[in-house]
């Protein structure tokens, strides 16, 4: 190491370019390592691999490839010992961390000649952050959680009673409210559309979960009957590739059920869980709502306090940041079609996107550098606040993780443990931050 020399230069901010001057000395005694690693990994006749000698090695792939695999291997061997020098003689007192992979590109390699290469880090920025306790006074005096009205309530009992309703087959023209299934295909032009055929298709007839005009058209059919109708399909329909063509439909019912709703009274009260009365009820569901509308203005007060601070915050990003970023938002939207029951590939020819270009998009490109700044943000602020999760709060972050996506031993045996509780150490602290945010008003 005594003998390496470097030059460190910033190319901007956030990266450092690193040229290194290494002895041939210190290079050649890695030789004959470099020799025998090339000979495990390459066929030679008469030779077992790893068992090569030296001369056979060099005459089969040339010396040149034997000095790359030992500027290699002292590249590796030295990396992190050039970090912690270049930290403690450029940075000292300074912040200095590295992040996403470092580039390393060899510019000088011959027999007897000094080895030269270059390396380019990405470093964390510093960041200039406004005042963010006054903000923080400043958003939070802005809350205002609005009131549960009695149309809400009464809404909600509504669904309930709703979600408690027997269903009665009966021998009539269906009805609006009714439960149906139905057969259906739709046509243009005499050729079937894709997608629009279905069998024993069960909904509730008037909900509008097919276009305009089409439950309409079943209103007073009974079960057994068919019936053919044409529709128009609005412009603005939201299936494109239909929108403004005329439809011609065949359905045949083939089931009509009473939705039996139950009167709301004591006794629905007492059989739907630990209550007394309908008033009891009633009382649980507004105090629900309230807590809702509570922890719904506690969101748009984070959001805010956040958005603020980031706009009087001065920061340049490195890229690696964001293309990890987006690397996580595709994840996420992976993660959420598959729940839908899609697969990845069928979404993208919907959207008619490559997946690379939904990455290089302009919106999605802002919205992976927002969720930097903010992430970089908290950070800061929990460095300077001294604020740090404890393991039990980290813990309780990765349960919350494990049974939103219902993980079980298998899964967890497969992850990088490392890196899983250091991702959700991560967002203790943060929680940790806004939570010390909020709590600046109640301070003397």
């Amino acid at each position: 190491m005594m003998q390496m020399e470097y030059k460190a230069e910033k190319p901007s901010p956030t990266q450092l370019a690193i040229t290194i001057h290494a002895s041939y000395a210190e290079l050649e005694p890695l030789l004959p390592k470099a020799a025998a690693k090339i000979s495990e990994e390459t066929e030679i006749e008469g030779f077992r691999k790893g068992h090569v000698p030296y001369d056979v090695v060099k005459l089969k792939v040339g010396e040149f490839k034997i000095l790359e695999e030992a500027a290699r291997m002292y590249i590796a061997e030295h990396f992190e010992k050039l970090l912690t020098e270049i930290n403690e003689q450029e940075y000292k007192g300074k912040s200095f961390e590295p992040v996403g992979e470092p580039q390393i590109a060899i510019t000088k390699l011959a027999p007897g000649e000094e080895l030269e290469f270059k390396i380019t880090l990405s470093l964390l920025p510093a960041i200039e952050l406004p005042d963010y306790k006054a903000i923080a006074t400043r958003v939070l005096a802005t809350k205002k959680v609005e009131e549960v009205t009695g149309l809400e309530v009464q809404s909600s009992l509504d669904r309930l009673r709703e979600s408690r309703a027997k269903l009665i087959t009966v021998n009539r023209g269906a009805q609006l409210g009714d439960r149906v299934e139905i057969d259906f295909s739709a046509s243009h032009g005499g050729v079937k559309i894709e997608g629009g055929e279905s069998k024993n298709h069960p909904f509730t007839l008037g909900t509008g979960r097919f276009m305009p005009g089409f439950e309409n058209q079943l209103v007073g059919m009974k079960a057994g009957e068919e019936k053919s109708f044409s529709l128009a399909v609005p412009q603005e329909y939201r299936e494109k590739s239909i929108a403004g063509k005329a439809l011609d439909f065949r359905a045949a019912m083939k089931l009509v059920q009473r939705r039996d709703v139950p009167e709301w009274n004591d006794d629905f009260a007492k059989s739907i869980g630990n209550f007394s009365s309908a008033a009891d009820v009633e009382k649980n569901v507004r105090d629900g709502l309230g807590m809702e509308k509570e922890e719904k203005e506690g969101e748009r007060l984070k959001s805010a306090m956040l958005e603020a601070i980031a706009d009087g915050a001065k920061i340049e990003i490195p890229e690696p940041l964001i293309a990890n970023e987006l690397e996580k938002m595709t994840a996420e939207l992976q993660h959420s079609i598959a729940g839908m029951g899609l697969a990845w590939e069928q979404y993208l020819a919907h959207i008619k996107k490559t997946e690379e270009a939904l990455r290089q998009g302009a919106e999605w490109r802002e919205q992976a550098e927002r969720r930097v700044k903010f992430a970089l943000i908290l950070r800061e602020i929990a460095k300077k606040e001294g604020i740090h999760p404890s393991e039990e709060e980290t813990q309780a972050a990765a349960n919350r993780t494990i049974a939103h996506q219902g993980m079980d031993k298998t899964d967890l045996k497969t992850i990088d443990r490392e890196a899983f509780i250091s991702y959700h150490a991560g967002i203790a602290r943060n929680e940790k931050v806004l939570q010390f945010l909020e709590a600046i008003v109640s301070e003397p």
